[in-house]
């Protein structure tokens, strides 16, 4: 695809960074992407703290205290770096990557310390654990039970979702305008999907559209709950884990707690869109509905939905009659699909042919451009077009065909990015569940472990099941799913680069 960034929003791909990278400027601001960028989400992340202190304080938890002091804290850190650093007139790719990476591990400390200090969570990493699991929007838990946890803490919760949902990096570029030196990479290394969309020229202006959407939807799901029977509270923190597509929820029992068919239906209506493109959504609220009939990816979304549904239905053996089976056998297809993660029965004790049907939906993920984990349906066009041409060349060597997504044509290095990811997304998976199995775990709850981490589903099935959590997994096999998370989370370029970024011993003996 052509690069129509305009050459003042270019990041520098090649060549050696400018002086000003290792001088201040007059105010004593150093030069320094990551730390710039690193001290926003900080800061973004301790206003969130301070919220939920908030929401302690006024549902009379006993954690108002320790929650003040880790918002105020981690504001101070973020503000700090933010305002002792600015961001660089020249960026090199590599530090785009590393900036995207390092936010995302600073977020999860960062959120770790309200569960650690208010004995939430009793163990560092599994706080780490379940920090990590809300800003991915993976979903998976360590908290055990959760109606016994505070609601100040509970909100913390769910805001972490709902901020990692759209993505930190996404807000970053939507209200700092001089980060738009460099604001439509760091777009792409954060938003899932194998290329990023401009909807205005200005990529600050794309960022905080999409940021309006995704608000929006909150909003819209919030009233609805509300209207359905939640309390303000639980409509609030289920309004922001549905729009994010992260499923954690208040309750022990997910949204089957409420015993509610309305709820299920917004539930439905929140999961299928929020695992639609933002962009598409976007053009239809301007009155441009074209885009997103045209788009195949879109008319994939609903075939694998349709499809899978029917099979569940089909298949499962568990009573799933009339209109009450075919609504839990959507609910459950588009929770996976979507990666939310919800539950409203414990789809663990289904038969294996609606299990299978579910293994294989949880890496697949929705629309690029959404909230959702997992591959992303345009990377199947992508390959599926990519097989034919292979195939038709058997027949025809010198042919010349492209790469097409509907009407689309797919440059060759995106086709090979496409390729190299699922490539290294099989990778993941199969080391993951391998290591995980080495733990001591079963085969088959290996790999829905593995799945579900690097899909950011959340629960599993067989030990993994709605019923159950990650404590069921030995502390190794934890922190594996901790990479997987993250790895899924940014799509593995990102992580990958970071960490070639890191000095090696060869080389700091050569330099």
């Amino acid at each position: 695809m052509v690069d129509r960034t305009p050459p003042n929003l270019r990041v520098a791909r090649t060549g050696p960074m400018r002086d000003e990278r290792s001088i201040g400027t007059e105010d004593g601001r150093r030069p320094s992407l990551v730390l710039h960028v690193l001290g926003i989400t900080l800061g973004v992340s301790g206003v969130g703290i301070l919220l939920s202190a908030i929401v302690e304080a006024v549902s009379g938890g006993p954690h108002v205290l320790v929650m003040l002091v880790c918002g105020v804290v981690t504001a101070t850190v973020g503000g700090t770096l933010w305002r002792s650093t600015m961001v660089p007139t020249r960026i090199e790719l590599l530090d785009v990557f590393t900036t995207v990476t390092l936010a995302w591990l600073g977020l999860a400390v960062a959120g770790a310390f309200p569960y650690f200090l208010t004995g939430t969570i009793g163990t560092v990493d599994d706080a780490i654990f379940e920090s990590l699991s809300g800003f991915t929007t993976t979903g998976a838990t360590v908290l055990r039970p959760i109606e016994e946890a505070s609601k100040g803490m509970l909100f913390w919760r769910s805001l972490t979702q709902w901020i990692g949902g759209m993505g930190v990096i996404v807000l970053v570029v939507a209200v700092l305008p001089a980060v738009g030196s460099g604001g439509m990479d760091l777009l792409q290394a954060e938003a899932p999907g194998p290329t990023g969309e401009r909807l205005t020229p200005r990529v600050r202006h794309t960022a905080r559209n999409l940021w309006v959407v995704y608000a929006g939807l909150t909003l819209v799901l919030a009233v609805g709950y509300a209207v359905a029977g939640m309390s303000v509270y639980d409509a609030v923190s289920h309004s922001l884990t549905t729009a994010s597509t992260g499923g954690f929820s208040t309750k022990n029992a997910s949204l089957g707690h409420y015993e509610s068919a309305l709820i299920e239906w917004i539930a439905i209506f929140g999961m299928f869109v929020a695992g639609g493109s933002f962009t598409l959504w976007y053009r239809l609220i301007r009155g441009k509905a074209g885009p997103l009939l045209a788009s195949a990816e879109f008319r994939l979304y609903l075939a694998v939905i349709a499809f899978a549904t029917a099979a569940v239905f089909v298949t499962a053996d568990a009573n799933l009659a009339g209109h009450d089976g075919v609504r839990t056998s959507l609910f459950t297809v588009l929770t996976v699909v979507s990666t939310t993660g919800y539950a409203t029965t414990d789809f663990g004790l289904w038969n294996d042919a609606a299990l299978a049907v579910l293994l294989l939906l949880m890496p697949l993920g929705a629309m690029a451009g959404s909230t959702s984990g997992g591959v992303k349906m345009i990377r199947l066009l992508a390959v599926a077009s990519y097989a034919h041409r292979a195939t038709l060349r058997q027949l025809h060597p010198r042919m010349v065909r492209p790469i097409r997504i509907g009407k689309a044509i797919l440059d060759d290095d995106v086709t090979s990015r496409v390729l190299g990811f699922l490539v290294l997304a099989l990778a993941t998976f199969g080391s993951g569940a391998l290591l995980i199995a080495w733990s001591g775990v079963d085969l088959l709850t290996a790999l829905s472990a593995s799945a579900t981490a690097f899909g950011n589903v959340g629960p599993g099935i067989n030990e993994l099941g709605p019923s159950n959590d990650f404590l069921v997994l030995p502390r190794f096999a934890r922190w594996v799913a901790i990479a997987e998370m993250l790895l899924g989370r940014l799509e593995i370029y990102p992580v990958l680069l970071a960490l070639s970024a890191l000095p090696r011993p060869g080389r700091l003996r050569r330099s």
